[in-house]
């Protein structure tokens, strides 16, 4: 999802962005003209078929069409030093995808063992595998998912028992349902598990006795 583009500034930024015709700062200058930062960004993203049969990152345009770097002459590094592909780099020269996937194997990894447990792998293939990486590089970077993923990278075995131990949250339900449609945790019906536990704390709760019969 491309970020909201703040109200644009003729006086500040008198000269518009050749592709959006809006007035925001010029981040680029290409063959075609200087591009916003908001059109920068798209560029870097848009993917596709060039006319000439390259598939890829296509920033440049030619004839109001997607064109590749060789076509448009747009100069771009997007070609990641990690996995080879093109896609828009995100840190030391690598792409969104190759990062999630060091991140993801670093928290999912046993640092006394140096290894991963081997009921892990199917989730660390499903991290690393998320739709949009930078998304999925966000969500796993929060100190909530990241302490998760580090508790169960050290857990002795993995079961919804252990699930169970951990606290409550939408990361370990999340996480517990790609484990069991990875076929790692056995189907279980989770609404009457949330049931039974919420029935025990609800009459954990009721101190007066009158009120348990």
């Amino acid at each position: 999802m491309s970020r909201p583009r703040k109200a644009e500034d003729p006086i500040r930024w008198p000269v518009p962005c050749n592709r959006c015709g809006q007035h925001h700062q010029t981040v680029a200058r290409w063959p075609d003209g200087g591009l916003c930062g908001y059109c920068y960004q798209q560029a870097k993203r848009t993917r596709g078929i060039c006319a000439c049969g390259h598939e890829g990152v296509l920033p440049g345009i030619i004839e109001e069409q997607p064109t590749c770097r060789r076509c448009s002459g747009v100069r771009l590094n997007v070609d990641c030093v990690g996995c080879g592909d093109e896609d828009e780099l995100y840190s030391g020269g690598r792409c969104w995808t190759c990062v999630l996937g060091d991140v993801v194997d670093d928290l999912l990894t046993n640092q006394a063992t140096g290894s991963m447990a081997d009921d892990l792998i199917p989730l660390a293939a499903a991290l690393k595998s998320m739709k949009r990486a930078n998304s999925g590089l966000t969500w796993i970077q929060q100190k909530h998912v990241t302490a998760f993923l580090r508790n169960l990278a050290v857990a002795p075995h993995i079961s919804h028992e252990t699930f169970d131990e951990l606290p409550a949250s939408r990361t370990r339900e999340y996480v517990r349902g790609l484990l069991t449609e990875h076929g790692v945790l056995p189907q279980r019906d989770e609404l009457r598990m949330r049931y039974d536990s919420w029935a025990a704390e609800a009459i954990e709760r009721v101190k007066d006795p009158q009120h348990l019969t």
